[in-house]
């Protein structure tokens, strides 16, 4: 799970897409109350599913970062909430590389508690091996 000492974590890809946007919307490209792109737009921008879009337009407006007006389009509500909102985004990563972590050490203790079990059996099936050979058991 881990390469040149990276962990490698999966997060959606609608998660990433809001991230970006909320990044896009801290960093001042879309300024508020400005119209971000429609979802067919966005979908082509990022190569996903509209479906895929919505999801993450779902997520900004929960955290009140855009507002999704029905036949109008989305329109950026709020930069101080897109802080916000990678604030807690960077904590989700923090918190999943964890977890992931945490996974592959358990994963490992497993392999190796299993390991330790198979040599123990081995070594007492050899010494009880030898203990009947030696007094004819």
């Amino acid at each position: 799970m881990e390469s040149n000492g990276h962990s490698s974590i999966h997060i959606a890809r609608y998660i990433t897409i809001a991230m970006d946007l909320a990044e896009r919307i801290a960093q001042g490209e879309y300024k508020e109350g400005q119209k971000i792109s429609g979802r067919s737009t966005l979908a082509g921008l990022y190569n996903v599913s509209p479906e895929t879009i919505r999801r993450a337009l779902s997520l900004l407006q929960e955290a009140e970062v855009v507002k999704v007006v029905p036949g109008a389009g989305v329109f950026v509500n709020s930069v101080a909430a897109a802080r916000d909102y990678l604030a807690e985004s960077s904590q989700y990563k923090v918190i999943k590389e964890m977890q992931e972590r945490l996974n592959q050490l358990i994963s490992e203790r497993n392999r190796l508690n299993s390991d330790i079990e198979h040599l123990t059996a081995e070594l007492l099936e050899y010494v009880l091996s030898l203990i009947s050979t030696k007094h004819k058991i």
